[in-house]
């Protein structure tokens, strides 16, 4: 497996964390899709079963390994008996796969996606890692990788109780999900109905005595026409219907992921899924903007013992950043760049930070690259910046000094080893 992409940690300034947007779900979260901030949170700390929520941890697996050619969509899947639809647990979702049929990964990966097959996902983990026992651990090493601590897995298809995710957690799994793999929305996601099985997947071409034609997607949301198009909705028993959805609207993309929602029957836990789903959805379109930013002229970090004494820097990526409209009225923005910067200093390395906040808090950061090498400096420059920054150390001790006796020092104040490295601003 190859390396995840990095993404950086979802901010939590300004995000409403009252209940009474949501009545039914037990733990929910909605960020942005752009940057990643909390839009909205509500126990998303706490650990609940993630039912077919699982499955996009599969998903991920099968797609990753499609992307580096260790498998392809065409190749035919044998099927055992743990993918056998009436060898799964009473009460799955399947998509009916049974001995002997002829069955591509493509296929097997819209069944898994859109209904939520067992079967399919049992299919897809034997046959990317050999067994299931083994693709189980992918998925915890995956998870791990990816620096998630809560979240854990027993089986590919989320049908036990064993397998527990955070709402913070899986939501960001679910926004690097879709950066990762930025087809899988219309691919798999969402797909509002596949046939199967057909003539071409039974052994004699065939249909069987009950042919299963339609397939429908069990995540509703997608034939509502309010901006969803992915990704899972789950349910293990009446106490535990989940939801991990994204929605687009304009330039906004946002991720909802609902734990813990509670029905009596499947019509009532779903209904009361997708009542709290569109309430998350309505908040964030309705209360939060994204917009694209100019990059601002920023000045060069200083480099410490090298061929040069700074480096120009760029933004990782486009400027994007979703708020609120008050946040939009009082934007500053900052310039951090890692102190004491010491060479050799490599093209792309990330140096900084720029980092957007409003009145009421941090809104975004995007890391700052540098755009040029710079070597080791010789031995003369190596010795006299050695010295420099010993002395800029000394004195910046010492006034720390001067100012905690006179009670006016401010540790939020200090955001760099050296002032000249803040840039402090208003946007335009």
């Amino acid at each position: 497996m190859g390396g995840s992409l990095w993404a950086q940690p979802v901010q939590t300034t300004g995000a409403q964390s009252d209940k009474p947007l949501l009545s039914w779900a037990r733990a929910a979260i909605l960020i942005d899709q752009a940057t990643g901030r909390v839009l909205y949170q509500y126990n998303a700390d706490q650990a609940f079963v993630p039912a077919s929520l699982a499955k996009l941890m599969t998903l991920h697996i099968v797609l990753r390994m499609l992307d580096e050619r260790q498998i392809r969509r065409t190749d035919v899947v044998y099927l055992s008996s743990n993918a056998w639809a009436d060898h799964q647990v009473p009460g799955s979702t399947v998509m009916h796969l049974e001995p002997g049929q002829i069955v591509t990964v493509e296929e097997l990966m819209k069944g898994a996606a859109v209904a939520s097959g067992n079967d399919a996902a049992n299919a897809l983990a034997e046959y990317a890692a050999g067994s299931i026992h083994l693709f189980v651990q992918w998925m915890n090493d995956e998870a791990r990788f990816m620096g998630y601590t809560r979240m854990h897995f027993t089986d590919p298809a989320g049908a036990e109780e064993g397998n527990l995710v955070t709402a913070r957690e899986f939501a960001d799994f679910c926004r690097r999900y879709i950066m990762l793999h930025p087809d899988a929305l219309e691919e798999l996601h969402s797909v509002r109905e596949f046939e199967y099985p057909l003539a071409q997947n039974m052994p004699d071409g065939r249909l069987p005595r009950d042919p299963v034609k339609k397939q429908y997607n069990a995540n509703n949301l997608v034939w509502w026409g309010v901006g969803v198009d992915g990704l899972k909705t789950g349910r293990l028993d009446d106490e535990n219907f989940t939801a991990a959805i994204t929605a687009r609207q304009g330039s906004m993309r946002v991720i909802a992921v609902l734990l813990g929602v509670a029905g009596l029957t499947l019509p009532e836990g779903m209904m009361k899924r997708a009542q709290d789903t569109l309430a998350l959805l309505s908040y964030g379109f309705r209360s939060y903007t994204t917009v694209s930013l100019d990059t601002p002229t920023l000045p060069p970090v200083r480099i410490w013992k090298g061929t040069r004494k700074d480096v120009p820097v760029v933004p990782a990526s486009p400027i994007q950043l979703t708020a609120r409209p008050d946040e939009m009225a009082g934007l500053t923005y900052s310039m951090l760049s890692r102190s004491p910067l010491v060479a050799p200093v490599y093209r792309g390395q990330a140096v900084g930070e720029l980092v957007y906040s409003s009145p009421t808090g941090e809104v975004v950061r995007i890391p700052l690259l540098a755009t040029a090498n710079v070597d080791r400096a010789g031995v003369a420059r190596r010795v006299w910046d050695t010295v420099a920054l010993g002395l800029s150390g000394f004195l910046e001790d010492a006034l720390a000094a001067v100012h905690g006796a006179l009670d006016t020092f401010h540790p939020t104040a200090v955001v760099s080893a050296e002032s000249q490295d803040q840039l402090q601003r208003r946007t335009p």
